[in-house]
């Protein structure tokens, strides 16, 4: 198992075409907003709580991006970055009830300025977050979370459901067997669900909780591989991703 002060997350946090920077009064830098990822905690979660303690904002998360490392007097830090999109407080604070209040103006944090793709290029002081926001692809149309449910055991529904709150699904579809999953994660998130047969209802970010053949993942590009949150982000070409919701997961991947 890897140490905690290796592992951290990050978000690249977008409101109209503008990206969210910090700057780090510790460290003198310009920097998406990031941190460790603490004991018992996804990845994605760190990604939001950090995201919210520093920029005081509330989000959701569309997906994963990509990871970097460097090394460290600890080790190789690998930091997972994520994509997230400002939301108003209301959607992020049901969804997200089990992170807790947020944390605006965190130690570390002294200023916060939104710029364009190219300033936040220029105004970043790491190359990798340079690089991860210049290769940013377009904001994807509808965002779906996919997951199969017998591959969830009951003592990680908590942190599965905490995981997904994360991504502030609109609305949760579920197959007949995934009922008992998706019951505990609309009452932990106080979000709508519904029987696949229903339908999305004009969500354009949605989660479906449900067995492969139960569900057209080809239609999506979504191939299982395991435990997971398969994410497929429809529309300009952005692509399909697992986002884990282990508290040390492999690295996610793009399918």
């Amino acid at each position: 198992m890897a140490s905690l002060r290796t592992r951290a997350a990050g978000v690249v946090l977008e409101k109209g075409g503008r990206i969210a920077v910090v700057h780090r009064g510790l460290y003198r830098d310009w920097s998406l907003p990031k941190g460790q990822i603490e004991e018992g905690e996804s990845a994605a979660r760190c990604a939001v709580r950090e995201a919210q303690e520093e920029t005081g904002k509330s989000l959701r998360l569309l997906g994963f991006l990509s990871s970097s490392s460097y090394p460290t007097r600890f080790g190789r830090k690998k930091v997972f970055y994520f994509r997230g999109e400002e939301v108003r407080g209301a959607l992020a604070s049901g969804a997200q009830r089990a992170l807790g209040a947020k944390r605006w103006k965190d130690s570390e944090t002294e200023a916060v300025r939104e710029a364009g793709i190219e300033s936040a290029s220029k105004l970043l002081t790491y190359p990798d977050d340079r690089r991860l926001v210049l290769s940013l692809p377009p904001s994807p149309e509808t965002a779906v979370f996919w997951a199969d449910f017998s591959l969830i055991p009951r003592r990680d529904w908590l942190l599965f459901s905490r995981t997904l709150s994360c991504f502030a699904p609109e609305r949760v579809l579920f197959s007949p067997g995934a009922l008992p999953l998706a019951s505990f994660y609309s009452r932990l998130s106080s979000s709508p669900f519904s029987p696949i047969a229903r339908g999305t209802r004009g969500a354009k970010r949605f989660a479906v909780l449900s067995l492969p053949g139960e569900f057209d993942l080809r239609s999506l590009g979504i191939f299982p591989q395991g435990p997971g949150i398969y994410c497929a982000q429809i529309g300009n070409g952005a692509p399909a991703s697992l986002v884990p919701f282990l508290p040390y997961p492999a690295e996610p991947r793009i399918l």
